[in-house]
């Protein structure tokens, strides 16, 4: 078996132990009770308002897109986002979100960098977002905080280290062999923190979040009634946490820090992993699902990526339609 089927194996592994561990320690007959709170009524709602916010993270992938110089309208990057939201899925860490621009058929280094600054921005929204959890609930202690240190510092690294032009130059002198790669990949990667494009996925983000917050919330009020409102301010804990890339696709290791979370903050300990594994089919196992259905021809948009004119890059016209080319021009 190859290292990254190890790995794999090991996070499936973790993610089985993990959710060994959490049905465990909670009362399940009060966690099969809580779920018969929650009405389908409720459950559609919910979904209804996490596809309604997939529209914003479409959105800011398009504004990346768009300043890397590469046009691809709306309904098809909104398509595309649920198709990497199931790669996702099925993928460690959710890094098969990245394999979305495949189904562009454009040069990987035009494409990849918007998806990885999709990625990133997504991460420091969060890490903003759970800043109120930490101060106005008084858990600047333990490990959850520990945790979400550890992310924020790492998170900052990556991001300053992407955007510098001074950083991609330094790895082009250390790998003279990739640095024609190099250099493509930081046309498209470097500059944007400070961009408007960057800013403008920003509110993509936060439109995807408050829908999908208040859908959690909705959910959270029939499963737990007693539960204080101050709980949902837990949320972006509880999805920064649960993508760690310790466990595949964050099975398990959500419902621990769910678990650990709702029991901190007052509601009973059954109900986080149920409003866990709920939130999760809610916003990511039925869009991802959906994006599944997308993939298929059948299914896709007659629509067709345009590359905007930018130097070096040429539009190549084939059997599979319009594909980009890093060749130079004549």
């Amino acid at each position: 078996m190859k290292r990254s089927g190890w790995m794999n194996a090991a996070k499936i592994l973790i993610s089985l132990t993990l959710l060994v561990l959490v049905f465990r320690r909670i009362d399940l007959h009060q966690a099969g009770l809580a779920l018969s709170r929650v009405h389908p009524v409720t459950l559609g709602i919910a979904l209804a308002l996490a596809l309604l916010g997939y529209l914003g993270r479409a959105a800011r992938w398009s504004a990346l897109l768009r300043r890397a110089g590469v046009r691809v309208s709306l309904p098809e990057c909104y398509r595309l986002t649920l198709v990497g939201t199931f790669y996702g899925l099925v993928t460690p860490g959710r890094v098969g979100e990245f394999a979305r621009v495949m189904h562009l058929g454009l040069p990987r280094s035009r494409t990849l960098p918007s998806v990885l600054w999709d990625r990133l921005g997504d991460v420091l929204l969060l890490e903003a977002l759970a800043v109120p959890a930490f101060v106005l609930l008084d858990a600047w202690h333990g490990p959850l905080l520990a945790a979400y240190l550890l992310i924020v510092l790492a998170t900052v690294a990556l991001v300053l280290a992407v955007d510098s032009a001074r950083v991609l130059a330094w790895l082009a002198r250390r790998l003279p062999g990739a640095a024609a790669r190099i250099e493509r990949w930081g046309s498209g990667a470097t500059g944007v923190l400070r961009s408007a494009a960057f800013a403008r996925g920003l509110l993509g983000g936060l439109f995807f979040y408050a829908l999908n917050f208040l859908g959690a919330f909705l959910l959270l009020r029939e499963l737990s009634p007693q539960s204080p409102a101050t709980l949902a301010l837990i949320f972006p804990v509880i999805i920064l946490l649960g993508n760690l890339p310790i466990a595949f696709g964050g099975l398990g290791l959500r419902e621990q820090v769910a678990a650990t979370a709702f029991t901190r903050f007052g509601a009973a300990a059954a109900v986080g992993p149920v409003f866990s594994l709920l939130w999760f089919a809610v916003i990511t196992l039925v869009p991802g699902l959906i994006g599944l259905l997308f993939s298929s021809a059948r299914f896709a948009p007659a629509t067709e990526p345009f590359i905007a004119d930018a130097p070096g890059l040429t539009l190549v016209r084939g059997p599979g339609g319009v594909a980009g080319s890093d060749e130079p021009r004549g």
